[in-house]
């Protein structure tokens, strides 16, 4: 039961920045680890390219703001992503067979992401006060 920073990371962007900054990290998140993976090339680059429409299309029904929607959102796009991968496993593994451990983990892995999720949304939040907010609270007079 390990939560995808990745997956929350795409969603604060997303939240800070807009879908486009959220899309084209989620795209060279997905490169990166294509690249340091040594797997099929595109394979997670299509899977966190899922995660920022999961998370675009839960933006649009629930609010990504409030800990409910993030929530919400989160596990809406986690179920998303492991349902896709588990269609391209089936598709370019052959013969590939997924024990009810599989099954379990990734549930525990969405439901562990979904849940992490606001708290994570807090800390970030209070660490870009602690940074950002001294910067833009300087005058000329403290320059």
């Amino acid at each position: 039961m390990v939560p995808d920073l990745l997956t929350i990371g795409t969603a604060y962007i997303f939240c800070l920045y807009g879908n486009m900054a959220a899309c084209i990290f989620a795209l060279c998140q997905g490169v990166f680890v294509d690249l340091f993976s040594g797997g099929m090339h595109g394979f997670f680059a299509f899977l966190y390219l899922t995660v920022f429409g999961g998370i675009w299309l839960g933006s649009r029904f629930f609010n990504l703001q409030s800990p409910k929607g993030q929530f919400v959102i989160i596990f809406l796009a986690m179920v998303s992503k492991n349902i896709f991968l588990f269609f391209m496993l089936a598709a370019f593994s052959r013969g590939i067979i997924f024990p009810n451990s599989f099954w379990w983990a990734s549930l525990g892995s969405i439901l562990c992401t979904g849940l992490i999720t606001p708290l994570l949304f807090c800390l970030l939040d209070y660490l870009k006060s602690i940074v950002f907010e001294p910067l833009s609270g300087t005058t000329e007079k403290q320059l």
